[in-house]
């Protein structure tokens, strides 16, 4: 069943697009308190950046359903990626401690995930219904199943990506209430782990989703 399912193209881009981006969501969350704390010196910083990451998410995701229905979902996911991108670029403002640029950054981070959460788990059901057409087998359970393994990965491996961009730059670690001046190799570190490297591995995922042609598929026969 696994060999199967993952003989599965479309399954296989739209799989490795979600891990990476999942890999680059958990690489930004990662870096939050570092850079509030390191970058920002302010510890509400940290508190603003999770509600500048959230809110946007929660307006924009029922337009993001309604894109999806009318635009069709490969389409919609890879706007959402460019936001993320985009987004994920615009916190390097935080090393320059920019702080209304980096929340903007962040609420497009936020409005980009929505709609990498919305867009694949409406695609996912799609290629599992064409497989089970296609073979006469229903595979959802082993589709969802190696779905939340990946997605579980991706995000566990976001913190250490983090953690080595920290070693890499050099990181002092603190003991107790002491206060470590961070030499700015360092500080460095933690801006490029918290922008530059996960908008990388974002577009990288765009480039996988490329790989996903069920949508053209299924347009095309509806067409025909």
């Amino acid at each position: 069943q696994l060999k199967l399912v993952g003989a599965n193209a479309d399954f296989r881009a739209l799989l490795f697009t979600f891990v990476i981006q999942a890999a680059a969501i958990g690489t930004v969350l990662a870096g939050v308190a570092y850079v509030a704390d390191d970058l920002l010196n302010s510890t509400a910083a940290a508190t603003l950046l999770f509600v500048a990451f959230v809110g946007p998410a929660l307006v924009v995701t029922p337009l993001w359903e309604r894109y999806a229905k009318t635009r069709g979902k490969r389409s919609g996911y890879s706007i959402a990626t460019a936001f993320l991108i985009f987004g994920m670029v615009g916190l390097f403002a935080a090393p320059s401690g920019l702080l209304a640029m980096t929340y903007v950054a962040a609420a497009l981070v936020g409005i980009g995930y929505a709609g990498a959460q919305v867009f694949p788990m409406a695609m996912m059901p799609d290629v599992a219904a064409e497989d089970a057409k296609q073979s006469g087998e229903n595979r959802i359970g082993v589709f969802t199943g190696v779905w939340t393994a990946g997605e579980t990965l991706g995000l566990a491996l976001g913190p250490g990506i983090f953690a080595l961009a920290l070693t890499l730059g050099g990181y002092l670690s603190s003991t107790g209430n002491q206060t470590v001046t961070q030499p700015d190799s360092a500080l460095l570190a933690i801006g490029l782990g918290f922008s530059v490297l996960p908008a990388v591995l974002a577009v990288l995922s765009l480039l996988l989703l490329r790989g996903y042609r069920l949508d053209d598929r299924l347009r095309n026969a509806s067409e025909s």
